[in-house]
């Protein structure tokens, strides 16, 4: 097999990557991927590049009136692009494998984030319980009407109190039990 042929079918697997890495990139800013010493397209898009390179190797191989130094630098020119090519992809490839554990790292952020929120609302929670466990105390140690009546109201917020506890608490189970 001859190396343009070689060349030609390495060209054929980087345009088939270039085309499948052009479907998945997100929509925004065109990137342009290449110096313009090295491409002269510029472009978002791989798969151009890609075609760029197979142009040249085209040229070199049915122009049969170049020079000899245009073909030589023709040839230096396609293993430049090639190589910039076949970087590029190995490149990607690390970005997506960086971009994947990016966004893992968020989605564990924001359970943990979740997480400590259940634990800190818990804990306010258990501290106004122990408040009125106080005040309770307080107020129990008198025998007058208005100390009852107080007494009666703080143990009705002592049991809505302790039923958000239990709320919180079964949040906390639940969240633990989907995240394990």
């Amino acid at each position: 097999m001859q190396l343009t042929e070689v060349l030609n079918q390495q060209l054929i697997k980087l345009r088939q990557q270039a085309e499948a890495a052009d479907l998945k990139r997100p929509y925004g800013k065109p990137q342009h991927w290449f110096d313009s010493d090295l491409f002269s397209c510029r472009s978002a898009n791989l798969a151009d590049y890609v075609a760029e390179a197979q142009r040249n190797l085209k040229h070199l191989t049915e122009k049969t009136s170049l020079s000899l130094i245009a073909q030589q630098r023709l040839v230096q020119r396609l293993s430049e692009q090639t190589t910039a090519l076949t970087q590029a992809f190995r490149n990607l490839g690390l970005h997506q494998q960086s971009f994947k554990r990016r966004a893992a790292k968020k989605v564990v952020e924001q359970i943990t984030q979740s997480s400590q929120q259940l634990y800190q609302q818990l804990s306010e929670y258990q501290g106004f319980e122990r408040r009125l466990l106080d005040m309770i105390s307080i107020e129990s140690r008198g025998s007058s009407p208005e100390q009852i009546q107080r007494s009666l109201a703080l143990h009705q917020r002592l049991g809505r109190c302790r039923k958000a506890i239990s709320e919180v608490e079964q949040q906390i189970q639940q969240f633990e039990r989907q995240n394990m």
